[in-house]
């Protein structure tokens, strides 16, 4: 069942913002907007500014944002429902249900039901290979339940149970657990991948033998970015304050929790992303790299590295023996010893014997510094790596801060989709800006911005887009441009700007469409002219 939104409208105006957060927070005026030390990370100074006006919050140190009902969402550990009732009866408002119309909810329940028809199939018989599987990695019963393991089985019963309990297959189809009309998983041991929320968005998936590819994971869908996300989070999310132990995969995290190590994630392979470590983030300061003891997994630890550093964290790196991995270290030797974690510098430091060698490593250390944002930090970490490495600090920042200057300038090269998310919250924002884009019929590109942009057409503000959004790159991005609002006067020319960079935008994309179409030597006379244009204009 969904709140309406008249209800969730009037629960809002019946919570301000300040005073909600304020009973939570120390605030501190600052002109129109309050300031205090952010909830979501440890900081000194305040960074954690609360917008009245806009009914918006965010973190210019760990990036968070949101509305009155995401900070009780995440300060609480409550879902969107939840934060509302609770700031309902608070308000002595009475919460009256419609039937939900979110398509994501529906994929999630289809999500959970999946869950637990592959749980009972693991369960149901403890004779089968699967549970032969379980049992050779020692998984006790009680982490089979705490983390809901199951068996993906040969046979098509996931059908039949789904028309049992009304379950759509189109929705199997659009969550990759049907292809072609048959289970896309079979025979294989099944890992339920669930948000912070507690909802499933995906599945992992491990073969029961040594074949290659051993595990797989669920297409990407509205609801699974595999970039986005940490396995185990929910499960381990409360213990992560202190320190996080970042390993691989399922099975590393859920054998390290079974040894009594609750603070771990995993990235779900080797490729973390700056959304998972800005993740990592909100919930602590410290990251230990635990990877597997490869060559493959030391590269993937030096690129994660950098990563982290970028989100402001402390890391170290605990490297295993070659070819062990957290889950085959603690099966064999009961425990870890975390105390041999090394720093990034001692981990990335190596005995050079040529000229060639020592530049090299002096360049990847330029590079890795000019990922820490904080400056103190840097200056640190820098009069360490000199001193070691026998050269100027001088110069060992001078170059970092050359490469410094690189990336910035990198990431102020905008792309379509984010001058377009920059849009929407200035939209958001300000019924002038609204009113311009109306004007100018202007109708985004990026397909999951059209329903906000029809919301905002129809009213919307910042605060009620955050109830709706769930990619939280997408939420920071909209609240950002939102409180930048400010320190801006003229709204014409600012919104003339944003639609000439992305009418550019478009004109180079279908230049290079164009150009390749005549590579091809297939082009039209039309098509040509039309180049010719795009060319000239």
């Amino acid at each position: 069942m969904k709140i309406s939104q008249e209800i969730i409208t009037q629960v809002k105006e019946a919570n301000p913002i300040e005073v909600v957060l304020g009973s939570y927070l120390s605030l501190k005026k600052a002109g129109k907007n309050f300031k205090a030390l952010c909830p979501f990370h440890n900081e000194k100074t305040p960074s954690f500014l609360i917008s009245p006006e806009k009914g918006i919050y965010h973190c210019f140190g760990c990036g968070k944002s949101g509305n009155v009902f995401t900070f009780m969402m995440e300060y609480n550990n409550l879902n969107f429902n939840d934060a509302v009732r609770t700031l309902a009866e608070k308000a002595g408002i009475k919460i009256q249900t419609t039937a939900s119309n979110n398509e994501n909810e529906e994929l999630y329940k289809v999500n959970e039901f999946a869950a637990e028809f592959f749980h009972s199939m693991l369960l149901r018989n403890k004779q089968s290979p699967a549970w032969s599987w379980i049992k050779s990695r020692e998984i006790k019963e009680s982490t089979i339940e705490t983390f809901m393991l199951g068996y993906a089985p040969v046979e098509p019963i996931i059908l039949e149970k789904a028309k049992a309990n009304k379950i759509n297959t189109r929705d199997l189809e659009k969550l990759g657990l049907l292809s072609n009309g048959r289970p896309a998983f079979r025979h294989k041991i099944i890992f339920p991948i669930r948000n912070r929320w507690n909802k499933v968005l995906g599945f992992g998936t491990r073969v029961l033998d040594d074949s290659e590819p051993k595990y797989i994971n669920s297409m990407e869908s509205a609801i699974f970015k595999k970039g986005n996300i940490l396995y185990g989070l929910y499960e381990t999310g409360k213990f992560l304050k202190e320190e996080a132990i970042l390993v691989e995969g399922y099975m590393d995290l859920i054998t390290l929790q079974q040894a009594g190590i609750n603070n771990v994630v995993a990235s779900m392979g080797t490729s973390l992303t700056e959304t998972q470590a800005k993740t990592l983030k909100l919930y602590t300061d410290k990251v230990t790299i635990l990877y597997d003891g490869d060559q493959s997994g030391i590269k993937a630890a030096e690129r994660a590295i950098d990563i982290l550093l970028s989100a402001s964290l402390e890391v170290k790196v605990l490297i295993l023996p070659d070819n062990e991995d957290p889950d085959s270290f603690i099966r064999k030797f009961g425990k870890i010893d975390f105390s041999k974690a090394q720093s990034f510098e001692e981990f990335k430091f190596k005995n050079c014997a040529t000229v060639e060698e020592k530049s090299a490593l002096i360049k990847n250390f330029q590079q890795t510094l000019a990922k820490i944002p904080d400056e103190i930090r840097r200056e640190l970490w820098a009069t360490e790596i000199a001193h070691k490495l026998n050269i100027n600090k001088k110069f060992l920042l001078e170059s970092s801060q050359q490469n410094l200057h690189l990336i910035k300038r990198t990431v102020n090269h905008k792309n379509m989709e984010t001058l377009e998310t920059e849009l929407l919250g200035l939209a958001s924002s300000s019924p002038k800006v609204s009113e311009l884009l109306i004007k100018d019929s202007f109708n985004p590109t990026t397909v999951e911005l059209k329903p906000f942009f029809d919301m905002v057409y129809n009213g919307a503000k910042c605060s009620d887009l955050l109830n709706e959004i769930t990619d939280e790159n997408i939420k920071n991005i909209v609240v950002t441009a939102g409180l930048s609002l400010e320190n801006m006067e003229d709204l014409e020319k600012m919104v003339e700007g944003y639609i000439n960079s992305i009418n550019k935008i478009k004109k180079n994309i279908r230049k290079d469409e164009i150009r390749k179409i005549i590579e091809k030597g297939t082009v039209s006379e039309e098509t040509l002219r039309e180049y010719q244009q795009l060319i000239n204009s």
